[in-house]
């Protein structure tokens, strides 16, 4: 990997000329942030509540409350239209973008084909009465992250497509919409192909590959919305998947060729993407009301023998309801009417409060702590993410940062975590047919540690061009190294990081990727430039 030194360029500008945040000095505090949602006995969200009538305990302790606003879903203010050549990740620097926004993820991967179609319905039902401020895009999980619909204020847009629905397959989409099938080399793809195995020992390889590409899958959309203020809510309707797999019998446990594991590191990795977006996932079980295998017509006699497993029906409801209670959203199984349940997990982002505090102990225990929010209205209920692991933030090896980069370039979604703006200008004579790329860095995100008198960071770039379909042609990477007198980091937050490269375009390429990385914090942000989009 090579190195640059840095130097700042101020050719763009990331946004409206408010107050720019201070440097950002790595530190061992960070921010617990909790999206809270509060209904009357009513079931209405409840206004004007202020920052004194919040209590947040931690383990118990009460803390003091440092971030807090209240938050709808109001379209932000227009932002300036984006000047020709120039991409930005930020999705609030998009039009008519709302301050709280839904997605719903059908999830074809891990759910049987028979529930699919009736599934699918449902969200048909729901989306032919949907509400003028809803703000809904509507994803699909299959053999690749795929984007149906985005964002829009234009329901009626939404609805047309739907209009072609069969009852068989959702529409397609066109790249113009920012379609993505991580196609035969995309690495979701390779994590979810196959659906099962003659032998256990297979059956565990493509159950193992399932539950990790869907994590994955659900991390790329909470990066992908991080850069929204206030709540964002993930609709999952899905037959779901176990969180551990090997333990469903004795024959299981004393098989040398199956695996014996679970899916807690996985599983708590999207948690914690999930909450640093503030995003809260709603899982809504596709199978509708479900019944233990023993009660199924199909058998001849009714067995209620105990058994030694508690069986995939609610092992998968277990990880829908951890996901949900780790998030602050709300699980929805053993029904129906799939369509209300996908109502009310959309009216849940129309009023929203962001609660923030600093662990004030530093010792970072390791454990899991439990949140509890209380307020000093009687009457009101209260729903928020139930807790975080209290660990404290380690260095990360090349390797880790390379499985980092690797993944958001294969992410169908750009994430929004490190605000980017790219402008790809005219080339000159000394490089022609190249693409001429600036990359500017959002200082915000930038950490950097103190050495003596000196500001010390480390930013990671890399630039990869590929198809629509993910076939990737070419890959470059830089890095910036950052050794700052105080009166430079000064500058880099007034002026902000502007790298600048020239990119030898690859003929069978459609885009560019570009991904930047802050190694201090593993805050990462990536950019796509369409290639049909340029005007040269």
């Amino acid at each position: 990997m090579l190195r640059r030194t840095l130097f700042l360029i101020g050719i763009i500008s990331l946004g409206s000329a408010a107050q720019q945040p201070e440097v950002v000095l790595k530190s061992t505090t960070r921010l617990i942030q909790m999206n809270v949602v509060v209904h009357d006995k009513h079931g209405q969200p409840v206004r004007d509540l202020k920052k004194e009538d919040f209590t947040i305990l931690d383990n118990g302790k009460p803390r003091p409350v440092s971030v807090f606003s209240m938050d709808s879903n109001a379209v932000l203010p227009q932002a300036p239209k984006l000047a020709p050549n120039v991409f930005t990740n930020r999705l609030q620097q998009k039009s008519e973008v709302p301050a709280g926004v839904t997605v719903i993820l059908i999830d074809e991967l891990n759910t049987k084909y028979q529930d699919q179609a009736w599934a699918k319905q449902q969200v048909v039902k729901y989306l032919k009465t949907i509400h003028a401020e809803d703000r809904v895009a509507i994803y699909v999980l299959g053999r690749g992250l795929r984007v149906l619909h985005d964002f829009t204020t234009d329901s009626s847009d939404l609805l047309r497509k739907l209009a072609k629905y069969t009852g068989s397959a959702l529409p397609e989409t066109t790249v113009a919409e920012n379609s993505f099938d991580s196609g035969d080399n995309g690495q979701l793809d390779s994590w979810m192909r196959g659906a099962g195995g003659a032998s256990g020992q297979e059956a565990d390889f493509y159950t193992i590959n399932r539950v990790q590409g869907t994590l994955h899958a659900i991390e790329f959309i909470a990066n992908h919305l991080t850069s929204l203020p206030g709540r964002k809510n993930l609709i999952w309707v899905s037959g779901g998947f176990p969180l551990q797999i090997g333990f469903e019998s004795i024959e299981a446990m004393h098989d040398p060729s199956r695996q014996q594991r679970t899916f807690g590191p996985e599983v708590e990795r999207t948690v914690n993407a999930l909450n640093d977006g503030n995003v809260a996932i709603y899982p809504v079980d596709a199978r509708g009301l479900v019944a233990p295998a023993q009660f199924s017509a199909a058998n001849r006699k009714i067995d209620l023998a105990p058994k030694l497993s508690m069986g995939p029906i609610v092992e998968h409801q277990q990880t829908m309801s951890l996901l949900a209670d780790r998030t602050g959203g709300r699980a929805y199984y053993n029904t129906n009417d799939l369509a209300s349940a996908i109502r009310d997990a959309v009216d849940d982002s129309s009023l929203t409060y962001t609660l923030g505090f600093y662990p004030s102990d530093g010792d970072h225990d390791g454990k899991f702590h439990k949140l509890q929010v209380k307020t000093s209205v009687a009457g009101l209920s209260i729903r928020s993410r139930k807790g975080y692991f209290d660990t404290e933030e380690k260095p990360q090896d090349v390797k880790a940062r390379r499985v980092e980069l690797r993944d958001a370039v294969w992410s169908p979604l750009d994430s929004s975590a490190l605000g980017l703006l790219v402008q790809v200008a005219p080339s000159d004579a000394a490089h022609p047919g190249d693409l001429n790329v600036y990359v500017k860095v959002d200082p915000a995100a930038i950490g950097l540690t103190l050495n003596g008198e000196l500001r010390d960071g480390l930013v990671d770039f890399l630039f990869i061009q590929r198809n629509e379909h993910g076939k990737q042609f070419s890959g470059e990477d830089d890095t910036v190294t950052l050794t700052l007198k105080p009166e430079s980091a000064q500058k880099l937050q007034k002026d902000g990081l502007t790298f600048h490269k020239f990119v030898k375009k690859a003929a069978q390429a459609t885009q560019l990727r570009i991904v930047v990385r802050d190694a201090s914090s593993g805050t990462l942000g990536s950019v796509t430039v369409p290639f049909d989009q340029l005007k040269l």
